[in-house]
C-alpha cells in the first residue's frame, strides 16, 4: 500500500513546493471524478507552464514576489507591497523606467530637487549617481522602438540597484521609514545602503524580515531577524560596511588604490559582540577598489581569510558565534563614467563549529546563491 501524501509534504511531482500548494487540487479532482478530461488536460498544461515560469523567475532573481502590474486605458499600474502606483503607460515602458521613478518617490521629490540645486560635488551620493545615470542615458543610441541596450556604467548600476533593493524590500512589506531617513543623511548613507542589500538578499533567499525593537538604544542587537517562509528557520543578521577616507562621503584624504587594505577585523569583532537569539549571519562589505581576477586571486583574499581565522582562533576552545560570514565588494562608486560597471565580488565563509546549529542547512546555503544574484534586475514587465 502506498504511503498517503500529507498536505505539507513535498509534492511528488518534483516542483519543490508543498503538496497542498501544488498538485493536491488536481489529485482531489481525479479521485472524485469532478474534472472533465479535456479541462483537466488544459489545466495541467497551464499549471506546468506556470510552474516553469516560477522556477525560471526564481533561478534568475531569487524567491521574490513577481512584479504585479496592469495596463488600463493608457495608464500603467504597478503594485508594490500595499501601495499602488500609476502613470502614463509610455513613461514606464520598461521595469527600470518604473524603478527610476520609484526611488524618487521613496526619497521624496522635495529632497531630490534640493540636492539637484547644489553643485555636483556637494550633492548626496544618490543624486550624484542620478546625474551620472542621466548622462549615461543621453549617450546611448535609441532604436526604432524608442529603447536602447547598453552595458551599465558604475553610476547607472549603483542607482538602479539601490532602487531595486528598495522595491524588493517594500514589495515584501519590510521597508522601514527610518532606514530611508538614514539613507538620505551623508554620514549614515553607507551603512543604511548596505543594510538594504543584506535585507534584500535575505528576501531573495526566501526569508521574511522581522526588525528588532529599538526603543532602548542601550541594548545591542543585530539589524534584523530573518524567518524562512518554507521552513520557519530563523536567523539573526548583521550588516557592516568598511568606511574609507574620502570614499562615499567619509571625511579624509583618499588613499591610493594600491595601498588600501581590507581592514575588517574591527567590524568582525563588533559583529561578534552583539547578542543573538538565532543562527548568525554576518554581512561585511570591503568597500575596496575593483581588482582583476577571481576572488581567490584578489590581493585582499588572504588578508580577510587570515583576519577572520585569527579572531575565531582567539576563542578556539569555544564554538563559533557565527554560522555564515558573507564578504562582498560592490565597487560601483569606484567606476568611471566611460567604463562598464566594475565587477562585484562575493565570498562566503561557513563555520564548521557554530554555537547554534541550523535545523535546515539549505536555508543558509541559499543566502550565498541570493547574494550572487545581486545585480540582476528585470528589464521588462512580465507578460501574463
Amino acid at each position: 500500500m502506498s504511503k498517503k501524501i500529507g498536505r505539507n509534504d513535498p509534492c511528488p511531482c518534483g516542483s519543490g513546493k508543498k503538496y497542498k500548494k501544488c498538485c493536491l487540487l488536481k489529485d482531489e479532482g481525479l479521485r472524485h471524478g469532478t474534472i472533465p478530461p479535456e479541462v483537466l488536460k488544459e489545466g495541467l498544461r497551464h499549471l506546468r507552464e506556470k510552474q516553469r515560469q516560477i522556477i525560471a523567475w526564481e533561478n534568475e532573481f531569487g524567491k521574490v514576489k513577481p512584479i504585479i502590474h496592469a495596463d488600463f486605458k493608457g495608464r500603467k499600474f504597478v503594485a508594490v507591497g500595499s501601495r499602488l502606483y500609476h502613470a502614463d503607460a509610455d513613461k514606464w515602458r520598461t521595469f527600470p523606467d518604473f524603478l527610476k521613478w520609484y526611488i524618487a518617490s521613496v526619497v521624496g521629490k522635495d529632497w531630490g530637487l534640493a540636492e539637484l540645486a547644489k553643485p555636483l560635488e556637494e550633492r548626496h551620493h544618490i543624486m550624484k549617481w542620478y546625474d551620472g545615470m542621466r548622462r549615461f542615458e543621453a549617450q546611448q543610441e535609441v532604436g526604432e522602438d524608442g529603447l536602447y541596450s547598453a552595458i551599465p556604467n558604475g553610476p547607472y548600476a549603483a542607482y538602479i540597484l539601490l532602487a531595486y533593493d528598495l522595491y524588493t524590500i517594500h514589495h515584501h512589506l519590510a521597508l522601514q521609514k527610518k532606514v530611508i531617513e538614514r539613507l538620505k543623511k551623508h554620514d549614515q548613507f553607507q551603512g543604511a545602503r548596505y543594510e538594504l542589500f543584506a535585507a534584500a538578499t535575505c528576501i531573495r533567499a526566501g526569508f521574511s524580515i522581522e526588525y528588532e525593537e529599538e526603543s532602548d538604544p542601550r541594548i545591542k542587537h543585530p539589524e534584523f531577524v530573518g524567518a524562512h517562509k518554507d521552513t520557519g528557520q530563523k536567523i539573526s543578521v548583521e550588516a557592516k560596511s568598511r568606511h574609507r577616507p574620502g570614499v562615499l562621503g567619509f571625511p579624509g584624504q583618499k588613499i591610493q588604490d594600491e595601498e588600501v587594505k581590507a581592514g575588517v577585523g574591527r567590524l568582525f569583532k563588533e559583529a561578534l559582540e552583539k547578542p543573538v537569539k538565532h543562527p548568525y549571519v554576518i554581512f561585511i562589505d570591503l568597500n575596496l577598489p575593483p581588482f582583476e581576477g577571481k576572488v581567490f586571486e584578489k590581493p585582499w583574499f588572504i588578508e580577510v581569510r587570515d583576519t577572520l581565522s585569527n579572531i575565531a582562533g582567539d576563542v578556539k576552545k569555544s564554538p563559533d558565534k557565527f554560522n555564515l560570514v558573507v564578504i562582498t565588494n560592490h565597487p560601483h562608486h569606484y567606476g568611471e563614467e566611460g567604463e562598464p560597471d566594475p565587477a562585484k565580488d562575493t565570498l562566503c565563509i561557513f563555520s564548521p563549529r557554530p554555537t547554534m546549529v541550523v535545523q535546515y542547512p539549505d536555508t543558509i546555503l541559499g543566502i550565498y546563491d541570493a547574494a550572487m544574484k545581486y545585480g540582476r534586475v528585470p528589464n521588462f514587465f512580465p507578460k501574463d
